[in-house]
């Protein structure tokens, strides 16, 4: 049963970006009433996040429903309970806390998923149904060919403004301080939201657990707290992407194999 209290025939998962948006429309147009819009609040992510989904409300004619964990204000509260912050898989317990526990607990698993993978994202689609057999997915912006920048422009047609963190030449719409970002998105942080690095900064400090490593020289490979980071180093167009989904979950038994 879903979080409604009847049976779903259809949900997309709402991550406040450009792509889940137009999926979402997509799939009001396929499934009516039928589907549900569900957005997991980290409590973490940028303020506008939350005027963008209002906007899309608007959009659909739908309410978009919001899952939170009430055991974690936000990211920040993960890593400081847990005492952990992502490991070299890519496995973060504020993804599996914040948006995988409260997906598997919203009793969708008989539904058919909906993800706004564009038309890029074809290998990362097939890996996610690879790993997730009994899942039904639906990926309609693939199946319609639909491109990340394409559905920008359809955000920009409805005169729906993108939540801040795209405005700011971030690739992802995560958290503000994402545990999975890199060098050269940390210096980034630092410039445009130097609280959530300071905060960031002394957590590592606090649990003795970092985000980042060294790169070069005799400390290579080394943990190197975000007090330490050279404030010119990396670039943030260069960093891997970072990814804060579902396909998440597919380093947990990973994880635990290396801990066992």
């Amino acid at each position: 049963m879903g979080i409604n209290g009847r049976e779903n025939e259809a949900v997309v998962w709402f991550s406040c970006g450009a792509a889940s948006a137009v999926a979402g429309k997509l799939a009001i147009k396929k499934y009516g009433d039928n589907v549900d819009l569900v957005y997991c609040d980290t409590g973490g992510e940028h303020e506008s996040n939350m005027v963008f989904l209002r906007e899309c409300e608007k959009w659909y004619d739908k309410d978009i429903k919001i899952l939170k964990n009430p055991d974690y204000i936000d990211h920040f509260d993960v890593v400081r309970k847990k005492k952990f912050i992502t490991n070299q898989y890519g496995f973060a317990y504020c993804t599996h806390e914040l948006k995988m526990k409260m997906r598997n607990d919203a009793g969708y698993c008989d539904a058919v998923n909906i993800f706004g993978y564009t038309f890029e994202e074809k290998k990362r689609a097939k890996k996610l149904e690879e790993h997730n057999i009994d899942m039904r997915c639906e990926f309609p912006l693939i199946d319609n060919q639909v491109t990340k920048d394409e559905c920008l422009g359809i955000i920009w047609q409805q005169g729906i403004k993108m939540p801040r963190m795209y405005e700011l030449g971030y690739s992802h719409n995560n958290c503000v301080g994402c545990v999975k970002g890199g060098i050269g998105y940390w210096n980034r942080i630092r410039v445009d939201f130097p609280d959530t690095f300071k905060r960031m900064s002394e957590l590592e400090r606090e649990i003795g657990v970092t985000i980042l490593k060294y790169r070069s020289g005799e400390k290579e490979g080394e943990r190197m707290y975000l007090d330490e980071l050279d404030p010119k180093a990396g670039n943030m167009q260069k960093d891997p992407q970072i990814s804060c989904g579902i396909d998440c979950h597919l380093t947990i038994k990973k994880f635990d194999d290396q801990r066992n």
